[in-house]
């Protein structure tokens, strides 16, 4: 049976494509992020392993169309119909994408294809916005499209709804992000540097930032300064106020930082704010209380942005008196356990780190207290990630630490902690008796 990859897709044309880039761009400028767009998704799908390549186009074909493609016009109607329209046109297992996720490669088209190919009777890719990215049939459905609300935030759940009440099984493709405004366009132009969407993103705004740098701050006032001047070219700081009272919300949007409120208290809960509002591919965390350079963030980005590790810790080359002893003998015991429930040989679970965004997203860390910094690792492990470390000059920190320097702020960590270690340590024997 022939395979079919259909794309759906209107010509970019100034005023009616990318809207919503304009403003900050004009129409003329977000039709070139379009063309941009179509032309990197069309590449991907000319590149792929599908028998039929079908672009079901609104508009007139331009110099953006590669050669392979069946052009059929879209009908006239809803986005309904002209989805249905599209879909009569295929006669066996296909998948259908749109001009959003330039970012595509031809190996995500295949596994997606193969997904229905191989006898799945759906699949579908949700995007982060809510929408859906990605559909993919073993054979066409008349009505599958039947009472779907486009372009809503909730679109993907209810195309989910209509696929299964159809009685076709629905297998979960990758979640990907549309391009759809501003930051949408930055965010993938940095996942696909060297691309044509890129060239045009950074020609429009400016170099696209490589590294979110994740900040929670309690009462880091008198620190935030000396932390957000040293802070890398392309490095752009999201500083997480965890409920200051000092004013450390107000010095760190004065200096540039962009800041993010996250009223529930807890390491974790900042932490996860900073990395919900992150849109570079690469996300480090650290603290913000000057016992960490962020001069030192360059060199552990590094593997990760080159594709050579997955997850890279900081380990702490403490200065004297920065890190107190029960400190150091608690990051060596946890170290231990990493490595004996998870395998990752860490010496240290530091406060500086890099991993990709998408990554962390999808490990589902849970605490959202103390035990953050530890579940990352422990779940990273279990998930087969390559992690390494680098040694990071540690000095002491600006005020009193509010985990180990008070005896409150300690028992709550070894709880948090402790809850870890005890599900990694299920988790390893589950693995072990399942072997």
């Amino acid at each position: 049976m022939r395979t079919h990859l259909l794309v759906v897709a209107k010509a970019p044309f100034p005023g009616r494509s990318k809207t919503r880039l304009s403003p900050p761009l004009t129409d003329v400028e977000a039709a070139a992020v379009a063309e941009a767009a179509l032309a990197d998704t069309l590449a991907a799908v000319a590149a792929c392993g599908a028998d039929r390549l079908v672009l079901a186009l609104e508009g007139e074909p331009g110099p953006w169309l590669p050669p392979g493609f069946e052009v059929v016009p879209q009908v006239e109607g809803g986005f309904n119909e002209r989805l249905a329209a599209a879909w009569s046109h295929l006669d066996g297992p296909g998948l259908q994408i749109g001009m959003d996720t330039p970012q595509v490669t031809p190996g995500l088209l295949d596994a997606a294809l193969a997904v229905v190919a191989d006898g799945a009777d759906a699949a579908l890719g949700l995007a982060e916005d809510g929408g859906w990215w990605a559909l993919g049939l073993r054979r066409p459905h008349p009505g599958a499209f039947d009472g779907v609300p486009m372009s809503h935030v909730d679109t993907g759940a209810r195309q989910h709804e209509r696929l299964r009440a159809l009685g076709l099984a629905v297998a979960d493709l990758p979640v990907l992000r549309d391009l759809d405004d501003a930051e949408d366009a930055k965010a993938i132009a940095a996942l696909v540097p060297g691309s044509q969407t890129a060239s045009q993103v950074d020609a429009l705004f400016g170099k696209a930032v490589r590294v979110d740098v994740i900040l929670p701050v309690l009462n880091e006032r008198d620190a935030i300064p000396w932390v957000l001047e040293r802070m890398p070219e392309g490095y752009r700081p999201i500083v997480v106020d965890n409920g200051s009272d000092d004013g450390s919300a107000q010095v760190a949007a004065e200096l540039g930082a962009e800041v993010v409120a996250e009223s529930r208290r807890g390491f974790g809960a900042a932490c996860y704010a900073g990395l919900a509002a992150a849109t570079a591919p690469v996300v480090a965390f650290m603290d913000c209380d000057a016992s960490l350079d962020p001069g030192d963030l360059p060199a552990v980005c590094a593997p990760v942005l080159d594709g050579d590790a997955d997850l890279v810790l900081g380990a702490r080359d403490a200065a004297a008196g920065a890190q107190p002893l029960h400190g150091r003998i608690a990051n060596r015991y946890l170290a231990g356990r990493v490595r004996r429930y998870c395998g990752a040989d860490v010496s240290d679970i530091g406060p500086m780190r890099a991993a990709r965004r998408e990554d962390l997203l999808g490990l589902g860390i849970a605490d959202r207290r103390s035990g953050w910094p530890l579940e990352m690792v422990l779940r990273a492990g279990q998930s087969g990630w390559r992690i390494t470390e680098l040694p990071v000059p540690y000095r002491a920190r600006v005020g009193k630490s509010k985990v180990t320097g008070t005896l409150g702020g300690t028992l709550k960590a070894v709880k948090d902690m402790r809850a870890q270690l005890a599900l990694a340590r299920a988790a390893a024997r589950t693995t072990r008796s399942g072997q």
